[in-house]
């Protein structure tokens, strides 16, 4: 059994690696009470990483698996793209190869303007139909406002058409509030939404083809930052809550259903796992979710560009 499994490892190693492929993981302790693989309410904890070394690593704002290529994609608040190989050894996180990266480009091939390229919501297309070099990659801005198809190499493809309110200022608490999250959702396309309700109450949530829900935070002052849709139809919602300095931040990852019968209505959802950094977590300003595969997840943090912040890399099943 030894010699099969050297004999795969060197295998391994003889096979072509993308140049310049560094692996930039360093092992993260997230809790002071659990350890990778206990268990934490609805999830099983699988691995967690501290991103370092490199400047493309900032501000990282989504992620997106691509089963076709096998890249975890991501994008960041300065309009980059960033193509990552998670490194799973034992069904636990254990490190990650930052590949190569990327600038988001506008309709002329020329690097988005800084006003306009605050990239903050990742989905895809054509990911998993076991055709290779055919992904796109639907990204949601904020500021102006916009969802659009890009290539995976950054390169604009097409806007993609959503619900006039979208693009309405008026529906936004700020100008840093917008289309934080983006799911593709089976049967309703993309679902979009801004991060907080203009006013205190349930934060609207957009669909493709009109539909409209309204999700309750869970916290105080809780904002949309990350959605998910399973191959089920569950929409999994990431919600971050932050008053200030001086109260715990919130991270909290719940379930819900959206159907054509509740349009209109409060979504009901199941809380799936909170992390309260007053309560022994060092989890961080999280923002990003994507399904790895089964029932598998990851989530990532935005540092902000901050030297005193983390980017986070979280690996988890849902029980």
């Amino acid at each position: 059994m030894f010699r099969l499994l050297l004999l795969v490892h060197l295998t391994f190693l003889l096979l072509p690696q993308p140049s310049g492929a560094q692996e930039v993981g360093r092992p993260l302790p997230l809790s002071d009470h659990l350890a990778t693989g206990d268990d934490y309410m609805g999830i099983r904890l699988l691995g967690a990483l501290s991103l370092q070394g490199r400047e493309a690593l900032a501000e990282l704002s989504d992620l997106a698996w691509d089963e076709d290529e096998g890249i975890l994609y991501s994008v960041t608040d300065r309009g980059r793209l960033l193509h990552l190989l998670p490194v799973i050894e034992q069904d636990r996180l254990v490190n990650i190869k930052l590949l190569r990266h990327f600038d988001l480009l506008d309709e002329t091939g020329k690097k988005l303007r800084k006003s306009e390229r605050d990239a903050e919501g990742l989905a895809l297309e054509q990911s998993d139909n076991g055709v290779a070099g055919d992904s796109l990659l639907a990204v949601s801005f904020e500021g102006h406002n916009r969802v659009a198809l890009y290539s995976a190499e950054g390169e604009f493809r097409r806007s993609v058409k959503m619900p006039k309110v979208l693009r309405d200022p008026k529906l936004y608490k700020s100008g840093n509030k917008g289309l934080e999250a983006l799911a593709r959702h089976r049967e309703f396309g993309y679902i979009t939404g801004p991060e907080m309700a203009k006013e205190r109450g349930a934060i609207p949530l957009f669909s493709q083809t009109g539909q409209r829900w309204y999700y309750r935070p869970l916290e105080p002052n809780g904002a949309v930052v990350a959605l998910e849709a399973l191959d089920d139809g569950t929409l999994l919602i990431l919600e971050r809550a932050f008053s200030s300095i001086f109260e715990p931040l919130v991270i909290s990852l719940s379930s819900s259903r959206p159907t054509k019968a509740n349009t209109d209505s409060a979504l009901e959802t199941r809380l799936l796992a909170r992390f309260d950094n007053s309560q022994g977590w060092r989890t961080q300003n999280f923002e990003g979710l994507t399904r790895y595969r089964g029932n598998r997840f990851f989530m990532v943090s935005d540092d902000g560009g901050e030297s005193f912040l983390q980017t986070q890399l979280l690996y988890f099943e849902i029980r």
